[in-house]
């Protein structure tokens, strides 16, 4: 019998030996897997993370994020405070109290938030991508997105609480035509990254794909349970707000 020598399992392998299995991390420790990731969205609050200030790519983003602001506003200011209180059936205030989690559930830039919060840390190394992007823009882009997805969930519980005409049809419509308003920012970001914009704003699309973070792997205290938490107080915070209104 032959045997053949070799020094490394891992880079001298015979026919019929199985290759050694990767070992998995010990706890604590790091990996360079897309699973222990977080990359920027592909939304105009990867602007603000990574462009300088005052850069056209951060002036354009803030300029999107104030429109859609300026748009809830409008909508809430439309509503009349007294619809609040006229007569609603029991089958509206069913559907509506079992849209309050569907309606939580849909704000995308707000969930987004609460997830980063609790699981996404902050890594130098995007540096050397984009001098830019530093700690404090990062927290400030959350900001922006949170007041985003406060005001998005603002006005749709808003105006889901004040529809009365119609029946429960009209509460699911008015429910959903408010839903168009949080893509507004990716509808924008795409046409930049397809160069509608400038080449140089396409470049600074190209980055924001390029950035990534580390996941939070220890946890200190209640930190990576913060998700979860913030996620029931916003609930719990929507459950109080209509039963005020109706019970």
């Amino acid at each position: 019998m032959v045997y053949i020598q070799y020094t490394k399992k891992e880079q001298n392998t015979t026919v019929g030996m199985p290759k050694l299995a990767p070992v998995e991390p010990v706890n604590g420790e790091s990996t360079d897997t897309d699973d222990n990731k977080h990359i920027l969205t592909e939304d105009v609050y990867a602007f603000i993370v990574v462009a300088p200030v005052a850069s056209k790519a951060f002036l354009f983003a803030l300029y999107v994020i104030l429109l859609k602001y300026l748009v809830y506003a409008i909508i809430l200011s439309s509503q009349r405070t007294s619809a609040l209180l006229e007569f609603d059936t029991v089958n509206q205030k069913v559907v509506k109290f079992l849209l309050i989690p569907v309606a939580i559930a849909m704000q995308d830039d707000l969930i987004h938030v609460y997830a980063c919060a609790a699981n996404t840390q902050y890594d130098e190394k995007v540096l050397e991508v984009s001098h830019s992007a530093t700690k404090g823009k990062l927290i400030f882009s959350f900001l922006l997105r949170f007041f985003d997805g406060f005001a998005s969930l603002s006005v749709n519980f808003y105006v889901m609480l004040s529809t009365h005409d119609g029946g429960v049809l009209s509460v699911f419509l008015n429910f959903a035509a408010l839903h168009f308003l949080q893509s507004i920012d990716d509808v924008f970001f795409k046409l930049v990254m397809k160069g509608f914009f400038g080449d140089v704003m396409e470049h600074m699309s190209r980055l924001c794909t390029e950035v990534t973070f580390p996941r939070r792997i220890t946890n200190i205290g209640c930190v990576k349970q913060l998700d979860t938490i913030l996620l029931f107080l916003t609930l719990l915070l929507c459950i109080a707000i209509f039963g005020t209104m109706f019970v």
